[in-house]
């Protein structure tokens, strides 16, 4: 019953109730919160009511017309997400993979929701009917309809009372995504969605289970867009790291949430509420690593993954793991490093751009600057040294390169000039003219220098994208350098076999299934990049609009050549139409300097969006 003490919130879930048959005929459906409101006892059906209620509070005189057509709206809505049978494989789903748990402890109740982009990327392969058929969405609804029942379920005697709220915990785990230009839906496009349909959701189909939300490690792609009512967003903190959440919710959340309580996973009710015993996907998987003979005797999963190779002036561990291991490392090819810096000072260096991600670049003095940590090698230092000694490609002037203590640095001077994006938009036509007159020689000479493998300048592996993606730490995979162009394009099958999760890596196949077919069909056309017979070329990597200076008496500057290496010939024309275009007729400008490949080049895009999105 409603709270006697209220005489008007008891009038009103009282004319509701008695309404109630009618908003069911009206909405053709009776099933909100896993409950049947045309069946169930009273008390959850008063519930639900007084939720509704507590919504539409602030005009009194209104409240029983506006939650009625609320309630309403609510179950047709519910009608249109059906069948059941949907909700709770994606409660399996949701189990299985911790993308939802919930806590119950005493009359605390708490819904944390891991933003996992790793486990997220793997759902359409590891069930791939249901994420055919109905998608992220319907995720989000199972998680609403798993912390309404939770609240459902409670004991009224146990919480004293009616108030039944739930807090909700939103943690994000991100994955590092390359940057380049939109090729279909964007991953994080898409989860954001989702999470915009899901918050939409919870305001008007589920009010009142929420009571705070707490958001760790947020990432601004996600939220920035969110359209959630100021009325939510009143209720939500932002904690930059999990242990803060025990300093909110109390000492007895789990341990890596800074509480005492048992570990997230052994408290979590969700698994014991599903209707149906958590099982593993029954969609057909993936094979092992053993190549898999076909009836058209076609080896589809064979790849050939090339191990990198220590390059002659690299130092690697000692297999025996004894003796001690030196703290400065160079290469034999540009010599001893002639500065080396106090890494202490870099770190309070002002840098050149603070936005960047990744490497940072700060000011070692007025004319000098420095590169320094994730992602730099000492192959980027000696394509350098390379460019320096067998063209004339104005670049930045390699002064002094190293690692210490594990950490590379290249010290290199700074070039002063104007972006090529800015000074187009400035210039005649013959100005512009000459730019591409001069990126062609630039193009030209690199190409004239040949490799006799692919992979990093100093025979370390395949840097790119496409081989990012793969399954948990990407850093834990290795491809390359290969001694031809056939072991390459494995390298490049093997880098789509390793995006996928291990149940699918490491199955049996079913080869009549949509996912080995599309497989099949994917592989195969990748495959015929080795027959066009391709010569391997000295190759920038990275040659964007950002990359690209020019000085004040016009002549061009090449920036960046961390992505530098020896590659087959169509990889340049492939990484300069990578990146999102400052202006539309970049995608044609660029066949003007560099020798196009769009056959090649779709190719790629379509492998590094299956990769990625």
């Amino acid at each position: 019953m409603a709270n006697s003490g209220d005489p008007c919130t008891l009038a009103d879930v009282t004319s509701m109730l008695d309404k109630l048959p009618s908003i069911i005929a009206e909405a053709r459906y009776a099933e909100l919160w896993g409950t049947q409101l045309d069946n169930d006892d009273d008390r959850n059906r008063e519930i639900v009511i007084e939720k509704f209620l507590e919504q539409h509070s602030i005009l009194p005189m209104l409240r029983q017309s506006r939650a009625s057509a609320s309630l309403r709206s609510a179950l047709e809505w519910r009608r249109s997400v059906k069948p059941k049978s949907a909700l709770t494989e994606a409660t399996d789903i949701l189990t299985k993979t911790g993308l939802q748990r919930l806590t119950r402890t005493g009359n605390t109740h708490i819904m944390w929701i891991i933003i996992d982009e790793q486990t997220i990327r793997g759902l359409p392969l590891l069930y791939e009917e249901f994420m055919k058929k109905h998608g992220l969405a319907k995720l989000g609804i199972a998680a609403l309809e798993n912390l309404a029942s939770l609240i459902l379920d409670v004991d009224p005697v146990v919480t004293g009372g009616r108030n039944l709220k739930a807090s909700c915990v939103v943690q994000f785990r991100l994955s590092t995504l390359p940057t380049g230009r939109d090729l279909g839906i964007p991953f994080r496009r898409r989860v954001r969605d989702v999470l915009a349909n899901t918050a939409l959701e919870l305001q008007k189909y589920y009010p009142g289970l929420i009571d705070r939300t707490y958001v760790i490690q947020p990432f601004d792609g996600y939220l920035d867009t969110l359209d959630i009512r100021e009325s939510l967003l009143k209720k939500t903190t932002v904690l930059q790291s999990p242990e803060e959440l025990a300093s909110y919710l109390g000492a007895d959340i789990p341990p890596e949430f800074g509480g005492r309580g048992m570990p997230l996973d052994d408290c979590d009710v969700l698994s014991a509420m599903s209707s149906e015993p958590v099982l593993p996907p029954t969609t057909p998987q993936e094979p092992q690593d053993k190549p898999l003979k076909t009836e058209s005797t076609v080896d589809i999963w064979e790849g050939t993954r090339e191990r990198a190779m220590p390059s002659p002036h690299e130092i690697v561990d000692d297999p025996t793991g004894e003796g001690p291991q030196p703290q400065l490392i160079f290469s034999e090819d540009i010599g001893p490093p002639t500065i080396i810096l106090d890494p202490s000072d870099l770190e309070t260096a002002i840098e050149l751009c603070p936005d960047k991600m990744g490497a940072r670049l700060v000011w070692a003095d007025s004319d000098m600057i420095v590169k320094y940590g994730h992602g730099v090698r000492l192959a980027e230092a000696e394509a350098m040294h390379l460019v320096s000694s067998r063209t004339n490609i104005a670049i930045p002037k390699l002064l002094s390169a190293y690692i210490l203590q594990g950490v590379c640095y290249i010290v290199m001077s700074y070039e002063k000039g104007e972006p090529l994006s800015e000074y187009w938009d400035r210039v005649s036509e013959l100005e512009r003219q000459n730019v591409l007159t001069q990126l062609r020689n630039y193009v030209a000479q690199m190409r004239q220098i040949k490799g006799d493998f692919i992979g990093g300048i100093d025979s370390s592996p395949c840097r790119d994208g496409i081989f990012e993606g793969g399954w948990g730490a990407y850093d834990s995979y290795s491809y390359g350098p290969y001694a031809t162009e056939d072991e390459f394009t494995e390298g490049i099958v093997q880098a789509l076999r390793d995006r996928l999760p291990p149940q699918r890596r490491n199955g049996s196949p079913d080869v009549d299934s949509r996912f080995f077919k599309n497989e099949y069909l994917l592989y195969q056309t990748v495959r015929e990049l080795k027959k066009m017979n391709h010569s391997i070329v000295f190759t920038h990597g990275d040659l964007h609009p950002g990359n690209i200076l020019v000085r004040s008496d016009r002549t061009v500057v090449i920036l960046d050549w961390g992505l530098a290496g020896y590659w087959p010939d169509y990889w340049e024309f492939y990484r300069a139409m990578f990146n999102a275009p400052w202006r539309p007729s970049w995608d044609t400008m660029v066949e003007r300097f560099v020798p196009p490949f769009y056959v090649e080049c779709a190719i790629l895009q379509k492998v590094f969006a299956i990769i990625w999105n």
